[in-house]
C-alpha cells in the first residue's frame, strides 16, 4: 500500500544541497529568485506514478530541487502509486487534490460521471513499441508475440492497440503481458522479455546497461497526434475548497516544465542529476534520456490541454469501447483553465513571458 510521502528524506536532502550551487544559474532568472518564500506556504497532497519515477513525474523532484514549490508557497506530499488509474482514483475519493495521470484514465472517470476536471497536461506522447528478437522487424511481426504492456485500458495497451490497428492486428492477435515500470526495466535488462512498451528513459535504461539495440517499430504520425498523453486532474471539491493551493503547486509545475525543456546545458546539466538520483538511474542515461524527450516536445511551455488532440484521444477510447458514445463529456466538462492562467501570470510577473 503506497502511503503519503513529502519529499525530506536524507537521500534527497543529499542531493538538495548539492543542486544549491547549480540553482543560481539553472532556468537563466535573476539572482535570488530562489530564496524561501514569504508566503505562508498552503498544505496540497499530489498523488503520481513512481518511486523510483518515470520521467513524466521527475517535475515533482525538480519542483522541489530548485524550490520552485516553495518559492510559490506551497506545502506539497506527494502518494506515488504504479498506475495512473489508481493516481487519478486517489482524487475522485479525496485523498488528494490533485493528481497526475495518464489522459486514458481521467476521461475515463470524467466520462463515467467523476467529479473531476484536468487543470493542465501533457499532450505529447513518448511511447516506444520496441523488440530486441531479429524476427520483429515491423508491426505485423508482433503477430502471436509476447509483448509488455501494463494492462487492459491501461496507457501502453491502449497504445499498443491503437498501433497494431494500423498493421491489421488487433491485441488478441498479440499476447500481451501486465508489466511496466521498474519491473519491466528489470525484466528488460534480465533477457525475460523481448517485446515492450516503453517509457524513452526506460528503453534507454536497458539498452545502456545490456549495450543491446532494441529495433523501435514505427508509429504512423497520426497515432502521435491523435493521442494525448497525460493530465493533471483535480476534483470540483479540491478546487472550492483549496484554490490557492492548487495554483500555487501549478507555479511550480510550470517553473519544472520549463526547466526539464530548456536546452541551456545548465539547465540540462541541473535536470539530469535530479532525475539520475530520483529514478535510480546512471546520469549519462538521464542525459540521453533529456535529449530523448526534448525532441519530441515532452514538455510544453503552456497548459497542455490542446482540444484537437484531447477530443481525438476521447474518440479514441470510444471507438474502443472504452467509453460509450452517449456518455462522451464535451471539451468544457473535462477542462478547467482558469488555475493554470492564474498560475502563469504570476510566474510571468516574478520571470518574464516563458515563450513556446
Amino acid at each position: 500500500m503506497s502511503t503519503f510521502t513529502g519529499f525530506r528524506c536524507v537521500q534527497q536532502k543529499t542531493l538538495f544541497g548539492a543542486m544549491a550551487a547549480l540553482a543560481a544559474i539553472a532556468f537563466a532568472v535573476p539572482t535570488g529568485a530562489w530564496a524561501q518564500s514569504s508566503v505562508k506556504p498552503v498544505q496540497i497532497a499530489v498523488s503520481a506514478i513512481g518511486r523510483p519515477p518515470i520521467f513524466s513525474n521527475t517535475f515533482a523532484d525538480v519542483a522541489e530541487a530548485m524550490g520552485y514549490f516553495k518559492a510559490a508557497g506551497a506545502d506539497v506530499t506527494f502518494r506515488w502509486f504504479q498506475r495512473g488509474s489508481d493516481t487519478a482514483k486517489a482524487v475522485v475519493t479525496g485523498d488528494v487534490a490533485v493528481g497526475f495521470t495518464a489522459s486514458q484514465p481521467a476521461l475515463n472517470l470524467i466520462a463515467g460521471g467523476a467529479d473531476v476536471v484536468a487543470i493542465a497536461g501533457m499532450p505529447n506522447q513518448d511511447w516506444i513499441i520496441a523488440s530486441d528478437d531479429p524476427g520483429v522487424k515491423s508491426c505485423q511481426d508482433l503477430k502471436g508475440k509476447t509483448v509488455a504492456a501494463d494492462g487492459i485500458n491501461n496507457a501502453r495497451t491502449l497504445y499498443l492497440g491503437a498501433v497494431v490497428a494500423t498493421c491489421g492486428l488487433q491485441l488478441s492477435d498479440l499476447k500481451p503481458i501486465d508489466l511496466a515500470n521498474a519491473p519491466l526495466v528489470k525484466a528488460g535488462i534480465a533477457g525475460q522479455i523481448h517485446a515492450g512498451v516503453w517509457h524513452v528513459d526506460e528503453l534507454a535504461q536497458v539498452e545502456f546497461k545490456t549495450g543491446k539495440k532494441w529495433r523501435q517499430i514505427a508509429a504512423p504520425p497520426a497515432i502521435k497526434k491523435g493521442l494525448h498523453y497525460a493530465m493533471l486532474i483535480a476534483s470540483k471539491k479540491a478546487i472550492a475548497e483549496n484554490k490557492e493551493g492548487l495554483i500555487r503547486f501549478l507555479e511550480g509545475w510550470i517553473r519544472s516544465q520549463k526547466m526539464m525543456g530548456s536546452k541551456a546545458p545548465a539547465d540540462k546539466l541541473a535536470f539530469a542529476k535530479v532525475a539520475a538520483n530520483a529514478s535510480q538511474i546512471d546520469l549519462q542515461v538521464a542525459q540521453a534520456s533529456i535529449d530523448g524527450y526534448q525532441a519530441i516536445g515532452y514538455w510544453v511551455n503552456n497548459d497542455g490541454l490542446d482540444q484537437s488532440q484531447v477530443m481525438s484521444q476521447l474518440d479514441e477510447l470510444v471507438k474502443i469501447g472504452s467509453i460509450k458514445a452517449d456518455k462522451k463529456p464535451g471539451y468544457d466538462k473535462i477542462v478547467d483553465k482558469s488555475l493554470y492562467a492564474e498560475a502563469l501570470k504570476r510566474v510571468e510577473s516574478k520571470f518574464g513571458k516563458l515563450g513556446q
